[in-house]
């Protein structure tokens, strides 16, 4: 009887073969040149957003010499011109260098009219005012030098000096701006700034053009290409 029983089979199932990747252990010098890449790549980051910043101020600063460098080169060409010129035509014009600058009771600059640069064509002058003789469109300008030596014991009427070319015309009872220039005072504690202004106008006879500057004894004369007015028709 037992020789007759029979036993089930067995099966053995398999499952399906996994891919499961062998990861070998990493090294602790292998980490440590990780570490050291890691830190080598923040100090580059770290020098190339230095080297940025340094850019961007090396470019805002010659930004900022190269308008101060054009601005000094237009005054000094403008003085070479004004030197080498004397009117060759018949237009009116007129070149005005710095005086004592006396007020006249008004902040009215005073001038020197016959000698050196100066000089006075087909136009008349009289107390700091050049009065016109031909009507016409005109080209004016003025340039004051001022300076004062020791800032720090001044009492400061003002923050700001005023330079202000004028008209003056029969037609109307008060004298009429033409150009201004508003100049900080005492930025700094031995200050010396220019001022130039210019622009052209219509002018008609009889009416005068002058300039005014509100700390008058802040203007410095020195020589020809220091302080001066003028202008011409065109």
């Amino acid at each position: 009887m037992e020789a007759s029983a029979r036993y089930p089979s067995v099966f053995v199932v398999e499952g399906p073969p996994r891919d499961v990747p062998f990861v070998p252990p990493v090294p602790r010098s292998q980490k440590t040149r990780q570490y050291g890449q890691l830190f080598l790549g923040m100090l580059v980051l770290l020098a190339l957003a230095g080297l940025a910043i340094q850019a961007y101020f090396l470019i805002r600063f010659r930004k900022e010499l190269d308008q101060a460098t054009a601005q000094r080169g237009a005054e000094a060409s403008h003085d070479r011109l004004i030197q080498d010129h004397k009117p060759h035509s018949e237009k009116p014009g007129a070149h005005l260098t710095g005086a004592s600058f006396t007020a006249t009771g008004n902040d009215t600059l005073q001038w020197e009219y016959r000698h050196g640069v100066s000089f006075l064509q087909e136009m008349d002058y009289k107390e700091g005012s050049l009065i016109c003789r031909k009507p016409g469109h005109y080209y004016i300008y003025s340039k004051v030098t001022l300076e004062h030596a020791s800032c720090s014991a001044v009492q400061q009427k003002s923050t700001f000096v005023t330079h202000r070319v004028y008209k003056r015309t029969p037609r109307y009872p008060k004298e009429i701006p033409l150009l201004t220039s508003m100049i900080p005072y005492c930025s700094t504690d031995v200050w010396r700034k220019n001022s130039f202004l210019a622009g052209t106008v219509q002018l008609e006879e009889k009416e005068e053009v002058y300039v005014k500057v509100s700390e008058i004894q802040l203007v410095r004369v020195k020589d020809g290409t220091w302080t001066y007015f003028g202008t011409f028709m065109i």
